[in-house]
């Protein structure tokens, strides 16, 4: 009869492996909701940075939650309460040279003077559709937040 060569499989540590999975989610959320509120305070930035500015009330309603948990993700709201800020946000641009006060040129090319003086924000200019350009042009930075996400879950200190 033919010799058999026998292979034996021992798990060792098996409470352990067992102790990080049930850890794995409360990292999880905890790398979620940091990660997501640094995401989220990028996004005020962008879109504070984008916004036109004639006295500064428009910029100054901007704001974003931080991230909460819901259901199986996560959430956050972000925006303005000015009912003026729809309006900037999708109003064309009215062409041409115009006046806020008589003869001053304040508005040149659809955005005023002090807009124009707004510094660029990662290659975009202050002016219309502000929120969605705030979004488009941090779009790696959601990716790599999806990363750091991962990455401090597999970590077994649950930081980074």
């Amino acid at each position: 009869m033919a010799r058999r060569d026998f292979m034996s499989v021992q798990w060792r540590g098996l409470k352990e492996l067992e102790k990080e999975f049930k850890a794995m989610p409360k990292r999880f959320e905890r790398a979620a909701i940091q990660e997501l509120g640094k995401y989220s305070a990028l996004l005020e930035e962008g879109a504070k940075a984008l916004v036109h500015h004639d006295e500064g009330d428009l910029e100054d309603s901007i704001s974003f939650d931080p991230p909460k948990k819901k259901g199986q993700g996560f959430e956050f709201e972000g925006g303005s309460s000015s009912k003026y800020a729809l309006v900037r946000h999708y109003q064309p641009y009215r062409m041409g040279v115009h006046d806020k006060m008589p003869g001053d040129n304040y508005y040149v090319g659809g955005r005023g003077r002090r807009t124009h003086n707004k510094p660029a924000w990662r290659g975009e200019r202050a002016g219309r559709l502000y929120l969605e350009r705030a979004i488009r042009v941090t779009d790696k930075d959601f990716q790599r937040t999806g990363e750091r996400i991962l990455e401090r879950t597999m970590d077994r200190r649950g930081r980074k």
